[in-house]
Protein backbone atom coordinates (compact mmCIF):
# COMPACT_ATOMS: atom_id res chain seq x y z
CA UNK A 1 0.00 0.00 0.00
CA UNK A 2 1.74 3.65 -1.11
CA UNK A 3 -0.14 6.22 1.64
CA UNK A 4 -0.93 9.43 0.55
CA UNK A 5 1.22 10.99 2.86
CA UNK A 6 4.50 10.46 4.95
CA UNK A 7 3.23 9.00 8.36
CA UNK A 8 4.78 11.09 10.14
CA UNK A 9 1.83 13.58 9.23
CA UNK A 10 -0.54 11.15 10.00
CA UNK A 11 -0.57 11.80 14.05
CA UNK A 12 -1.04 15.46 13.37
CA UNK A 13 -4.03 15.20 10.92
CA UNK A 14 -5.79 12.14 13.54
CA UNK A 15 -5.91 15.30 15.91
CA UNK A 16 -7.44 17.66 13.67
CA UNK A 17 -9.98 15.43 12.39
CA UNK A 18 -10.84 14.26 15.86
CA UNK A 19 -11.36 17.70 17.21
CA UNK A 20 -13.59 19.08 14.24
CA UNK A 21 -15.57 16.01 14.23
CA UNK A 22 -16.07 16.83 17.85
CA UNK A 23 -16.10 20.35 17.48
CA UNK A 24 -18.97 20.21 14.03
CA UNK A 25 -21.07 17.71 16.13
CA UNK A 26 -20.72 19.03 19.82
CA UNK A 27 -20.42 22.29 19.82
CA UNK A 28 -21.95 23.42 16.41
CA UNK A 29 -24.62 20.79 16.45
CA UNK A 30 -24.70 19.55 13.23
CA UNK A 31 -26.28 15.93 12.72
CA UNK A 32 -23.23 13.47 12.25
CA UNK A 33 -23.90 12.07 8.95
CA UNK A 34 -24.72 15.91 7.73
CA UNK A 35 -21.45 16.55 8.80
CA UNK A 36 -19.55 13.74 7.29
CA UNK A 37 -21.24 14.38 3.86
CA UNK A 38 -20.11 18.14 4.39
CA UNK A 39 -16.32 17.05 5.56
CA UNK A 40 -16.32 14.65 2.96
CA UNK A 41 -16.78 16.46 -0.27
CA UNK A 42 -14.96 19.48 1.36
CA UNK A 43 -11.57 20.90 0.08
CA UNK A 44 -10.23 20.05 3.44
CA UNK A 45 -10.94 16.50 2.83
CA UNK A 46 -9.99 16.26 -0.98
CA UNK A 47 -6.55 18.35 0.24
CA UNK A 48 -5.59 16.10 3.02
CA UNK A 49 -6.32 13.22 0.43
CA UNK A 50 -3.76 14.68 -1.90
CA UNK A 51 -1.36 15.47 0.77
CA UNK A 52 -1.62 18.99 0.04
CA UNK A 53 1.27 20.19 2.58
CA UNK A 54 -1.29 23.12 4.56
CA UNK A 55 -3.69 20.39 6.01
CA UNK A 56 -1.04 18.31 6.85
CA UNK A 57 0.49 20.45 8.88
CA UNK A 58 -0.29 24.56 8.36
CA UNK A 59 -3.78 24.30 9.87
CA UNK A 60 -5.74 24.24 12.75
CA UNK A 61 -8.68 21.88 13.73
CA UNK A 62 -10.50 25.41 13.94
CA UNK A 63 -9.64 26.78 10.86
CA UNK A 64 -10.23 23.70 9.03
CA UNK A 65 -13.45 23.45 10.41
CA UNK A 66 -14.16 27.28 9.41
CA UNK A 67 -13.16 26.18 6.02
CA UNK A 68 -15.67 22.90 5.98
CA UNK A 69 -18.89 25.31 7.21
CA UNK A 70 -17.28 28.29 5.41
CA UNK A 71 -18.26 30.53 8.38
CA UNK A 72 -16.04 31.72 10.86
CA UNK A 73 -15.82 29.74 14.52
CA UNK A 74 -15.94 32.20 17.33
CA UNK A 75 -14.20 29.85 20.04
CA UNK A 76 -10.75 28.39 19.70
CA UNK A 77 -10.92 26.20 22.46
CA UNK A 78 -10.32 22.64 20.79
CA UNK A 79 -11.25 19.66 22.96
CA UNK A 80 -9.26 17.40 24.65
CA UNK A 81 -11.37 14.69 25.82
CA UNK A 82 -12.24 11.66 23.95
CA UNK A 83 -15.70 11.61 23.79
CA UNK A 84 -17.44 8.87 20.60
CA UNK A 85 -16.99 12.23 18.28
CA UNK A 86 -13.73 12.67 18.93
CA UNK A 87 -12.50 9.32 18.60
CA UNK A 88 -14.61 8.90 15.08
CA UNK A 89 -12.92 11.35 13.81
CA UNK A 90 -9.38 10.44 14.92
CA UNK A 91 -10.20 6.61 13.51
CA UNK A 92 -11.71 7.94 9.98
CA UNK A 93 -8.16 9.77 9.85
CA UNK A 94 -6.28 6.62 10.51
CA UNK A 95 -8.21 4.61 8.27
CA UNK A 96 -8.41 6.82 5.05
CA UNK A 97 -4.67 6.75 5.71
CA UNK A 98 -4.25 2.96 6.12
CA UNK A 99 -6.56 1.85 2.77
CA UNK A 100 -6.10 4.61 0.53
CA UNK A 101 -9.79 5.18 0.04
CA UNK A 102 -11.08 8.63 0.01
CA UNK A 103 -12.99 10.22 2.81
CA UNK A 104 -16.35 10.13 0.44
CA UNK A 105 -15.66 5.64 -0.03
CA UNK A 106 -15.25 5.67 3.38
CA UNK A 107 -18.15 6.97 4.80
CA UNK A 108 -20.44 5.60 1.92
CA UNK A 109 -19.68 2.15 3.72
CA UNK A 110 -19.67 3.40 7.28
CA UNK A 111 -21.55 6.77 7.67
CA UNK A 112 -20.35 8.62 10.33
CA UNK A 113 -22.40 8.30 12.80
CA UNK A 114 -22.54 4.28 12.89
CA UNK A 115 -18.21 5.22 13.31
CA UNK A 116 -19.30 6.69 16.06
CA UNK A 117 -21.56 4.00 17.34
CA UNK A 118 -18.72 2.15 17.33
CA UNK A 119 -16.94 4.05 20.25
CA UNK A 120 -17.94 0.64 22.59
CA UNK A 121 -16.50 -1.29 22.97
CA UNK A 122 -13.95 -0.67 19.82
CA UNK A 123 -12.07 2.65 21.32
CA UNK A 124 -10.31 0.70 24.06
CA UNK A 125 -9.15 -1.77 21.37
CA UNK A 126 -6.45 -1.13 19.38
CA UNK A 127 -6.87 1.18 16.22
CA UNK A 128 -5.91 -1.33 13.67
CA UNK A 129 -9.47 -3.16 14.74
CA UNK A 130 -11.50 -0.98 13.72
CA UNK A 131 -9.83 0.02 10.56
CA UNK A 132 -9.83 -3.45 9.98
CA UNK A 133 -13.59 -3.31 10.69
CA UNK A 134 -13.82 -0.57 8.05
CA UNK A 135 -11.94 -2.58 5.43
CA UNK A 136 -14.31 -5.79 5.70
CA UNK A 137 -17.25 -2.87 4.21
CA UNK A 138 -15.27 -2.73 1.17
CA UNK A 139 -16.34 -5.25 -1.38
CA UNK A 140 -13.42 -7.79 -2.33
CA UNK A 141 -10.81 -6.42 -4.95
CA UNK A 142 -11.03 -8.88 -8.20
CA UNK A 143 -7.31 -10.67 -8.37
CA UNK A 144 -5.37 -9.80 -11.49
CA UNK A 145 -6.10 -13.21 -12.28
CA UNK A 146 -9.61 -12.72 -12.56
CA UNK A 147 -9.62 -9.30 -14.47
CA UNK A 148 -7.19 -10.69 -16.88
CA UNK A 149 -9.14 -13.91 -17.88
CA UNK A 150 -12.26 -11.69 -17.81
CA UNK A 151 -10.70 -9.24 -20.47
CA UNK A 152 -9.78 -11.64 -22.49
CA UNK A 153 -13.35 -12.97 -22.93
CA UNK A 154 -12.85 -16.17 -20.83
CA UNK A 155 -14.53 -18.46 -18.56
CA UNK A 156 -13.01 -20.30 -15.81
CA UNK A 157 -13.42 -23.54 -17.76
CA UNK A 158 -12.31 -21.93 -21.14
CA UNK A 159 -9.12 -20.81 -19.06
CA UNK A 160 -8.30 -24.28 -17.80
CA UNK A 161 -8.83 -25.93 -21.44
CA UNK A 162 -5.86 -23.30 -22.77
CA UNK A 163 -3.37 -23.34 -19.60
CA UNK A 164 -3.44 -27.01 -18.41
CA UNK A 165 -4.05 -25.42 -15.15
CA UNK A 166 -7.44 -27.51 -13.48
CA UNK A 167 -10.26 -25.79 -12.91
CA UNK A 168 -10.34 -25.83 -8.77
CA UNK A 169 -7.13 -24.69 -9.00
CA UNK A 170 -7.98 -21.15 -11.18
CA UNK A 171 -11.41 -21.05 -9.23
CA UNK A 172 -9.30 -20.87 -6.07
CA UNK A 173 -6.33 -18.67 -7.23
CA UNK A 174 -9.24 -15.95 -7.99
CA UNK A 175 -11.36 -16.25 -5.17
CA UNK A 176 -8.27 -16.12 -2.72
CA UNK A 177 -8.29 -19.22 -1.22
CA UNK A 178 -4.90 -19.76 -2.68
CA UNK A 179 -2.31 -17.65 -2.90
CA UNK A 180 -1.03 -16.93 -6.89
CA UNK A 181 2.30 -15.78 -6.01
CA UNK A 182 2.74 -18.97 -3.71
CA UNK A 183 1.86 -21.23 -7.48
CA UNK A 184 4.67 -23.48 -8.99
CA UNK A 185 6.58 -21.58 -12.02
CA UNK A 186 5.38 -24.07 -14.41
CA UNK A 187 1.78 -22.66 -13.37
CA UNK A 188 2.48 -19.19 -13.34
CA UNK A 189 4.24 -19.87 -17.34
CA UNK A 190 1.04 -21.79 -18.59
CA UNK A 191 -1.60 -19.35 -17.06
CA UNK A 192 0.70 -16.08 -18.58
CA UNK A 193 1.24 -18.34 -21.81
CA UNK A 194 -2.73 -18.72 -21.98
CA UNK A 195 -3.89 -15.53 -20.96
CA UNK A 196 -1.28 -13.75 -23.17
CA UNK A 197 0.34 -11.34 -20.52
CA UNK A 198 3.22 -11.46 -17.92
CA UNK A 199 3.67 -13.30 -14.95
CA UNK A 200 4.29 -9.87 -13.40
CA UNK A 201 0.91 -8.89 -14.46
CA UNK A 202 -0.97 -11.82 -13.05
CA UNK A 203 0.68 -11.37 -9.76
CA UNK A 204 0.01 -7.06 -9.51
Amino acid sequence: MIHAYNEMYLPGVMKNLAALTDMAINAEGIDADEFGKRFASSDVAKKIEHAIPDMLAGKSATEMLALILNKSISYTTVPMDRTPEYWAGWILAKAQWELGKTFAEILSVIPLSSLIALYHPYHEADESKTVDLISSKFPPKESALKQIRKSRKLTQEQLALLSGVNIRSIRAYEQGDNDLAKAQGETLQMLAYALNCTIEELLQ
